[in-house]
């Protein structure tokens, strides 16, 4: 599907999509073939690795300087996270393999690294800007799936300790707009200088030897908005029933996902108690950034795309916040502490389950045993 991307650059027109290609093109003369593409899109996922590696290890080493006493939360979190179905493993499955999902999440991945290590606000903020832009360079899905991990380090500034910092809601505000700006210009005048599709597959191919697929160009550079609305999505609801494929999804990760919704009841049970403001309270904020994922779900088709986003942000607050020391989510641990301590066959057998699922797909299906338990309620056992 997104194989043409890696053989396009800034050469073949403007917007979005074609960082890649051209920081690809830095590395051969005119042609790439096959097997350079597959060597650079290894390598780009071991970068992502790498950055992640890094962050992770940063929140680890700060969480656990911090609170000693919240160690195996804090590892355990990790590990959850690095075994389940959203974690890295999901942009090398069949599905996704070459699609630069990698790429932003290694953007969001940088938001949090420079949140924790940045020290001066302003290099922070430029920092939290120009990740964005390179973010939605990449992929104007960005703006949707991974800018949230920028929002969320943006609203500790903004409103940490229950003060809300006016210098930096400013420039929390004067960075979101550049980045809304960028998004629109990429999402809607992204344009090749070629007139039809066979001359930009013609061109592409003069490049590569990939097999290209041109229903994605066709509806990346010529469809538009109007086709997805019009064709794709209405067929995707009509077909592909992914309400309740949604529903088995969360039903068979339920006992790791009740994990999180415990941590975000103690959150609240702890504003509320302490008889702090929601409206200044960071956490009000970083659910409302959850609502940047709404219009993917309601427009975009690759469901499994988004929910690996979706629940990897859930990782980044918590171990986020508690590295920040942030009252609430020092509570939050703190009660998870207590239950690990209580019922720790509980959480070992609930990361073995999770540890058992394939990783997320794009689309048909979004989890390979959710589409299982779908055919096998459909049709039993003799389909």
């Amino acid at each position: 599907w997104s194989s043409a991307w890696s053989a396009m650059d800034y050469s073949m027109g403007k917007g979005s999509r074609l960082l890649i290609g051209s920081i690809y093109h830095l590395f051969y003369d005119e042609y790439m073939p096959y097997q350079k593409a597959y060597f650079y899109t290894a390598a780009g996922i071991l970068v992502v690795i790498l950055g992640l590696a890094v962050t992770l290890g940063q929140l680890i080493r700060i969480g656990c300087a911090h609170f000693p006493e919240y160690k195996t939360a804090i590892i355990g979190g990790v590990i959850i996270y690095a075994v389940s179905p959203w974690s890295v493993s999901y942009i090398w499955n069949g599905q996704n393999l070459g699609r630069f999902d990698g790429y932003m999440l290694l953007m969001g991945a940088m938001a949090v690294l420079t949140a924790l290590l940045v020290k001066n606000v302003y290099v922070r903020f430029l920092l939290f800007t120009l990740i964005g832009v390179i973010g939605l360079a990449i992929h104007q899905g960005f703006a949707f799936l991974y800018y949230p991990m920028v929002l969320i380090v943006m609203c500790y500034d903004v409103f940490h300790d229950q003060v809300v910092r006016v210098k930096n809601l400013i420039l929390a505000v004067v960075s979101g707009g550049v980045n809304v700006a960028v998004a629109v210009y990429f999402q809607f005048f992204s344009s090749l200088k070629y007139e039809t599709l066979d001359e930009v597959i013609a061109a592409i191919q003069k490049r590569t030897d990939l097999d290209i697929m041109d229903w994605a160009i066709e509806i990346e550079y010529f469809g538009g908005m109007k086709e997805q609305l019009s064709k794709i999505t209405p067929e995707f609801y009509r077909s592909d029933a992914p309400f309740v494929h949604t529903f088995l999804i969360l039903l068979l990760l339920s006992p790791v996902l009740g994990i999180y919704v415990v941590m975000w009841k103690d959150i609240f049970h702890y504003i509320k108690t302490e008889k702090l403001s929601l409206f200044r309270s960071p956490y009000l904020y970083v659910l409302l950034a959850h609502l940047c994922y709404v219009p993917m779900f309601a427009l975009h088709t690759d469901w499994g795309r988004h929910f690996a986003p979706w629940f990897t942000l859930e990782t980044f607050i918590f171990l986020f916040y508690l590295a920040k020391q942030d009252a609430a989510m020092v509570y939050a641990f703190g009660k998870m502490k207590d239950r690990i301590v209580r019922y720790p066959l509980y959480f070992v057998a609930a990361t073995a389950w999770i540890a058992t699922f394939d990783s997320f797909g794009a689309r048909n299906p979004f989890l390979e045993e959710a589409e299982m338990l779908y055919q096998l309620l459909q049709h039993g056992f003799f389909e």
